[in-house]
């Protein structure tokens, strides 16, 4: 198995999101490496839009969609701010909301959004 199927089938199996240093510490009882290895895999995997990574809480999560077709999407999450509970939104969701005002400086046919809020077992 390459490390980058190790990094990927550990996030795969965790009920909740990762940090790296939590993925490096489940990865050291499979394989020992240093954690460069572990970054590696991370942007690997991010790049290929199998993975996604909460700039806000720092930690890794399994890509919702449908990876049928290559391709790269926005990514739009919401994180609630108690527990961390994290879910993956779809563009579908924003697009009316940029059809109603043109930008100047920016296209936002791709974007990465996150949204801080509570979940509904938090309220």
């Amino acid at each position: 198995m390459t490390n980058n199927e190790i990094t990927l089938n550990i996030i795969k199996k965790s009920k909740k999101n990762l940090s790296a240093y939590q993925i490096l510490d489940k990865f050291q009882k499979i394989k020992k490496v240093q954690p460069t290895t572990v970054y590696r895999s991370l942007d690997f995997l991010i790049k290929q839009g199998i993975i996604h990574k909460s700039i806000s809480n720092k930690t890794f999560m399994l890509c919702s969609h449908s990876h049928k077709h290559n391709h790269e999407h926005n990514t739009l999450l919401a994180i609630c701010k108690r527990c961390g509970s994290t879910e993956e939104l779809f563009k579908e969701m924003f697009e009316p909301i940029f059809k109603m005002k043109k930008f100047k400086k920016f296209d936002l046919s791709f974007f990465d959004l996150e949204i801080l809020t509570k979940c509904r077992s938090c309220q």
